[in-house]
This record gives C-alpha cells, structure tokens and sequence, in this order.
C-alpha cells in the first residue's frame, strides 16, 4: 500500500513536472511564434524600406556598386554617403548644405542656359567671359589712364594759352588807355578847331549867299546872251549852206512845252525826261509858240521870253528853274521849249565801277553792277570799259574793300583772291583821279538815277 502510495506520487509528480514543461513549452513556443511573426513583420518592412533605398535590380549596377564601395570606404552606409555627398556637393555649388535637388533646380533656372548646358560649361564659359571683361577692363583702365595724361596735357596748353591771352589783352587794354587819353585831347583840340570853323563858315556862308546872287544875275544874262549867239549861230549856218540846206520848220525847232509852271518857287515842268535823255544843268529857251522861234530878214533867231534850267530828272518829264523871265511876259502852261544843241537822238558814254546796292538790301557788291550798266543800256547809253576821251560820265558805286594780307600757309586762292580785290581798288583809284583830271563828271549810284530819271528800288 505504501509502495503503491510512494509510486503513485511519484507518477503524480512526473506527469506534474511534463505538465508544467509542457506548458512552459506551450509558452515558450507562443512567445517565439509571437517574436517570429515580429520578426518577419520587421523584416518585411526592412525589405519594403530598403527597396525603396535600393531595388533588388538595382544591386547590380555599376554606379550603384561605385557607390557602395566608396560608402564602404568611409564607413558609411549607402544613404549617409549619399547623404553626405549631396550635402558637399549643395554647399559647393549653391552655399547650402540643406538645398536639395528640386530647390537647386529652381535656382538654376535664373541662370541662362543652365537648364540645358552643364554646369562646368557654364562655368567656363563664364570664366571666359571673366577674362575677356577684365582684359577690356585692363585696356579700358589703360585708356583712361592715357585720357587723364591727355587731360592733363591739354589743361595745361589751355592754360597756357589763357595766361597769353591775359597778357595780351593787359598789353591791348594799356594801349586802349593811351589811345583814350590821346583821342580825348584829340577831342578838345578838334572842338576848338570846330567852333573856329563854324565860325568862319557862317561868314563864308554869307559871303557866299551874296555871291551866288551876284552869279545868278550875271547866268540869267549869260543864258539870254548864250541862246542869242546860238540863234545867230544857226542862222548864220543856215545862210552858209542855204543853198544846198533848207531850214527846217519853225515847229521842228519845238523840244517841249511846258505843262506846269508853280511861280511861286520859280519852278516849271516841261514834257520832256529821262527817255529823252535830258540831262541835270541842261537850259531851255521858253517861247510862246513855234511862230516866235521864225528868224527874221537876217535870219536872227529871237531871244526866248524866259530861260529855264534843268534840276530834276523824272521818266517823262523834267523840273527846271526859271532862271530869267521878262517882265510883263510871264511864262504860262503850254508854252514851248528850245535848246539849238540839245538832241534826244545822241547816245551819251558811261564808264561803271565800284560796288552798287540796286536791290536796296545795304549789302553793295560788284555783281549789282551788272544791273546799272543794263539800266544805262535799256536807257539808251553805252557802256565803255574804260575811260576814254570822249566819255561822257563816270559812274562809281563803293570802293571795294581789301581783306587782310593772306599769311605765308594760305592756300594759293586766297592768295589769288587778295591781289583780284587789290587791283580792283586801284582801279577804282586811278578812275576817279582821271575823272577828276579830265573833268568828266563823277556819278553815284543816286545822281545816275536823277541824271536817266529812274525811281530807285525802295530799301528793305
């Protein structure tokens, strides 16, 4: 009973203990099913983490092996390498480690050219571009620096060339003074002189009044006595050749007539002008009609009843001075007018030189000369270039003006220009002291107008 007792517990006891191994296996074999499914859910998410890294087909590539081998190198793992160099490389090119490839990306586009070109090319196409600025730069800084001597140089010359003008206008400004001081005693010496001038003028003047007077008298009764002996003259040509002549009608002898007269100025009109080329100082004979011009038995022309002197010229009519009238027979519209040497038909000799203003701009030079020599023409004168004996008048615009002695490097035309003006003044010289030698009267350009009866261009 004992031994059974003793062999039953210690069944009891066995079938205990592989009980409870039993349930410590049960156990332990929950726990590791339970550590083995976490673990292969671990793995799994290793295999899905790492083929996000790294794909399986991409193991084996040549770059991918490159890398890992460098990664190896530095004891790194293949994502901290590439980590680390994406990190080197921001900070080399955009100065951030943090950038990433999208933000480096979007800062390239700003560059032109960097989208398409790599970034090396870029960079030594700048670099290029680099040392082509800087050598202009270097050849800019070079001109500017040669610019600044230049500067300097011509600001020197300039004032070098001022301080010679200061000088010369100090040396120009003394003699200025001198010439005033001198031209003021000029001044008082010339006034003296003009007071005493004056005053010999007035009694010059009076003198002279009295003596035109006296000269008026004895030119009405030299013009009475001259158009006697010129009636006596052709009277006695007229018996010489009476022969072989036949006078001519008294009418024939008529030159005008007499279509104003003002007595109170002594002044009278006659018909004749310009066109018929009457001419200043030119005397008429005044008659009443043809039939007091008839000679009589002896062939003696009558003395006229008044004598008349030209003093203006119009177109077609000249205004004259009564010189002498008898008394009792005044002169009266539509009287007649005779001068026995006066003859419309005769073609009086101009010569024309100088400077004229016919456009009346105040501006004289020689092509204007052209038109007085075709108003003479057109007038019924003649040009002659030069001044011959039987030249009637001499017409003189402005002297010609001299320009200043041309240098030793003036071209040869200016040169030539300079001696042409010279001689034309000489000319201009020598004219008019032959005129005034040989009595020839001088005209200006306003006398020609009263002499051929031209109104003149009016000024501008």
């Amino acid at each position: 009973m004992a031994g059974r007792t003793s062999t039953s517990f210690g069944m009891g006891a066995t079938i205990t203990i592989l009980g409870i191994l039993s349930l410590t296996f049960f156990v332990l074999t929950a726990v590791f099913f339970n550590k083995f499914y976490d673990a292969r859910g671990q793995v799994q998410n290793l295999q899905t983490d790492s083929t996000k890294i790294l794909r399986p087909d991409e193991r084996g590539l040549d770059g991918v092996r490159t890398l890992v081998a460098e990664a190896d190198k530095d004891r790194k793992s293949l994502v901290a390498f590439l980590v680390d160099s994406q990190a080197r490389t921001m900070t080399r090119v955009t100065g951030a480690k943090t950038d990433t490839i999208n933000e480096l990306t979007r800062k390239l586009e700003t560059i032109k050219g960097a989208d398409t070109a790599p970034l090396l090319s870029l960079i030594n196409d700048r670099d290029a571009q680099i040392a082509t600025l800087q050598s202009n730069l270097k050849a800019a800084e070079a001109a500017r620096t040669q610019a600044q001597a230049d500067q300097q140089n011509e600001v020197a010359r300039v004032k070098g060339i001022e301080e010679n003008h200061q000088k010369t206008i100090d040396a120009l400004s003394k003699e200025v003074s001198t010439y005033k001081a001198e031209v003021e005693q000029y001044r008082t010496g010339t006034d003296t002189y003009k007071s005493n001038v004056d005053a010999s003028l007035e009694k010059d003047r009076t003198a002279s009044a009295e003596a035109i007077k006296r000269l008026d008298a004895q030119l009405a009764k030299s013009s009475e006595d001259n158009l006697i002996l010129q009636g006596q003259l052709q009277a006695l040509r007229g018996l010489k050749n009476l022969e072989t002549f036949r006078g001519r009608p008294e009418a024939t002898l008529i030159d005008a007539t007499v279509i104003a007269v003002d007595g109170g100025q002594r002044q009278a009109t006659i018909s004749i002008g310009g066109k018929q080329k009457v001419v200043l100082g030119m005397t008429f004979a005044v008659y009443a009609d043809s039939n007091s011009i008839k000679p009589d038995s002896e062939g003696r022309y009558p003395a006229g009843k008044a004598t008349l002197e030209v003093l203006t010229v119009d177109e077609t009519s000249a205004t004259c001075r009564i010189v002498s009238e008898l008394r009792g027979n005044p002169i009266v519209k539509g009287d007649v007018v005779a001068n026995a040497l006066y003859d419309p038909n005769k073609s009086y000799k101009f010569v024309v030189f100088g400077n004229f203003d016919t456009d009346r701009d105040r501006i004289a030079t020689a092509l204007e000369r052209q038109g007085i020599e075709s108003m003479i023409i057109s007038w019924g004168g003649k040009i002659d270039p030069d001044l011959s004996g039987d030249a009637d008048f001499v017409v003189l615009g402005e002297r010609p003006l001299v320009p200043p002695a041309p240098g030793a490097q003036v071209p040869i035309e200016v040169v030539q220009e300079f001696i042409r003006r010279q001689r034309e003044v000489e000319r201009y010289d020598n004219l008019q002291k032959q005129a005034q030698a040989s009595s020839v009267p001088i005209l200006n350009e306003n006398r020609l107008y009263t002499l051929i009866g031209k109104t003149p261009v009016r000024a501008r």
